[in-house]
């Protein structure tokens, strides 16, 4: 897919409203993101959603990096670091805020 603005603020959009769902990690959300990315927007195919997810949960790291996986795969490298800015970024915030 091509990377234009449209598409990265729909990334970052998406991505930020489901952080705010996300109680519980990353994977508490993987239905919700399955539904919005898959059935919804087209953005990927169950199949590759499917992939994406496994690569993500057997490579070490955060359960988190499936959000990085998708956004690279939708909108290239830039696409990847907003919508992991988008995943991390409104739950940070409302954190530090009550804090």
């Amino acid at each position: 897919m091509k990377a234009d603005g449209d598409l990265l603020l729909a990334v970052v959009q998406e991505f930020a409203f489901i952080s705010l769902l996300a109680i519980g990690g990353a994977n508490a959300v993987v239905p919700e993101m399955h539904r919005e990315l898959v059935d919804l927007r087209h953005w990927v195919t169950d199949l590759q959603f499917t992939e994406l997810f496994a690569i993500s949960q057997a490579a070490p790291g955060p359960n988190v990096m499936i959000v990085a996986l998708i956004g690279q795969f939708v909108a290239g490298p830039l696409g990847a670091g907003l919508a992991m800015a988008a995943m991390c970024g409104p739950t940070a915030v409302l954190a530090c805020g009550v804090a």
